[in-house]
């Protein structure tokens, strides 16, 4: 294969991995977030997953409503509780 053919292969493989990687991060971002502009996020996924480059692009810059953070998605793990003064954490060790 030619140099021409080896960079036209490149670059067609770097579009599509630029293009994938926009419409994921859009598409997660789409579903963690409470609101969007509308509120409706239907039309939002339909846009970003049929308009390749535009529609994440879209929506990066007008479907959120604040760029607060986002709220989390897993529970916080309850602090550990400690043993008291002197004592094994497990009452069974000793």
């Amino acid at each position: 294969m030619s140099l021409e053919r080896w960079s036209l292969a490149f670059a067609i493989v770097l579009l599509a991995a630029a293009q994938y990687g926009l419409t994921v991060y859009a598409l997660r971002d789409l579903i963690r977030r409470p609101s969007v502009r509308g509120n409706n996020k239907v039309a939002w996924g339909l846009l970003i997953l049929t308009l390749p480059f535009l529609g994440p692009l879209l929506y990066t810059y007008m479907g959120p409503t604040s760029f607060l953070p986002r709220g989390r998605r897993y529970p916080r793990r309850s602090p550990r509780r400690h043993a008291p003064h002197g004592g094994a954490e497990d009452p069974g060790i000793s």
